[in-house]
């Protein structure tokens, strides 16, 4: 997500409804609901002036006062994605704070020397250092005395730069992990934990609005769901997982058709609150609309049971199965809900994802949900072949 001009700042309003309800409530000390209301603000303009003004104003208190508010700000409040515009982030270790310099420079440009300074910068490209940074890149004196002075400088590693060192101010850098989405365009969330156990809604938000452009607020969004531990390990997987969730959410009418084309996969490790990974599917509204006078053209969903098979050197068509379990390989088999003729598509999507065993794929595919039952080959519905563009009979050769 981008980060934001100090120049944008200088051309924005003095006084507004959102800047003097903030300084009311941090008047009180009540930086948890001041801080809501400036993200509230950034939820309907995510890149209004004032919103992230009085935002970075609220995370730049004291840590004291803080501390002491009677309404101490949360975790997820201060690391939501809808902050990132404002966030420094150290070009070297990738630590991140909230530097009140932007604030500081408002108004009039002024000339600081820091001290002690959290981190520098290259005035040029904004190439960021930390202060534990900064630190490791300063050679250790053990002839000079305790008390001496200590000179705080750092080059910058942008070679093409040509800027004149790191010095303050110290700017919003943005941060790279953040989708850059429209909160308005958002049709739905799925929300999966690798684990038996499903994640609350809060502990689902700490996660979504970390890396989405969403508050509280949004949690009717979210559709949270479970994963067997290690599920989501393997990116052909979890694309598998999210497009069977995506299909179900669509059979429901939660979630409107072709989803998957609309839809991100986000891999999160560990989560924030180091829970445990997760899968976030953001989806964004279909631009389509149909006439309500068009004809219906596409049958109405069913449920099928896929089967991934491949074709060794020597021998027929076999299927891919854990050695020590049995079970069938994470990915090749389950069921899903689609219509009928979409289901040669959904065959070349899964037999892509396990290009690179190198041996010739068929997806067989069997009406209703067999994944409890025995399967038998009178019972294939029809079968996609590699580069198809329709189902075929069942056949046992090549």
């Amino acid at each position: 997500m981008r980060r934001f001009e100090l120049a944008e700042w200088k051309r924005s309003p003095r006084l507004t409804d959102l800047r003097n309800t903030v300084v009311g409530l941090l008047a009180e000390g009540r930086h948890r609901t001041a801080l809501d209301e400036a993200l509230r603000g950034l939820r309907r303009d995510p890149e209004h002036p004032d919103g992230l003004f009085v935002a970075l104003t609220v995370l730049a208190q004291s840590r004291t006062a803080r501390l002491t508010s009677p309404e101490p700000l949360t975790e997820a409040q201060q690391w939501n994605a809808l902050l990132a515009p404002v966030t420094t982030a150290c070009s070297s270790c990738d630590g991140r704070w909230y530097s009140t310099h932007a604030v500081m420079f408002t108004d009039n440009d002024v000339e600081i020397q820091p001290t002690n300074p959290i981190g520098l910068q290259c005035q040029k490209c904004r190439y960021t250092l930390c202060r534990d940074c900064l630190k490791a890149q300063r050679p250790t004196s053990y002839t000079l005395s305790v008390d001496a002075p200590e000179v705080v400088a750092a080059s910058c590693a942008n070679r093409d730069c040509g800027g004149r060192g790191l010095s303050a101010p110290v700017l919003p850098t943005g941060r790279p992990d953040v989708t850059p989405m429209d909160p308005d365009a958002i049709e739905g969330v799925v929300v999966v934990r690798d684990g038996p156990i499903r994640p609350t809604t809060e502990e689902a938000l700490t996660v979504v609005t970390r890396f989405l452009p969403l508050i509280p607020d949004d949690a009717p969004l979210l559709h949270i769901r479970r994963a067997r531990p290690g599920t989501l390990g393997d990116g052909a997987a979890r694309d598998g997982l999210a497009q069977s969730l995506l299909l179900d959410l669509e059979r429901e009418g939660v979630l409107a058709p072709a989803s998957w084309g609309r839809s991100r996969r986000m891999h999160i490790l560990a989560g924030p609150g180091g829970d445990g990974d997760y899968l976030i599917v953001p989806v964004q509204r279909s631009r389509q609309r149909v006439p309500p006078t068009a004809p219906h053209t596409v049958s109405s969903p069913g449920t099928y049971t896929y089967l991934l098979q491949i074709l060794p050197l020597r021998g027929g068509w076999a299927t891919l199965r854990d050695p020590r379990t049995g079970d069938f390989h994470e990915g090749t088999f389950g069921a899903l809900s689609a219509p009928p003729e979409s289901l040669p598509g959904l065959a070349q999507d899964l037999i892509k994802r396990f290009e690179r065993m190198g041996r010739s794929r068929r997806v067989l595919f069997f009406e209703g949900d067999r994944t409890q039952q025995n399967l038998s080959t009178d019972d294939v519905y029809g079968i996609g072949t590699e580069g198809g563009t329709s189902l075929s009979p069942y056949s046992e050769g090549p």
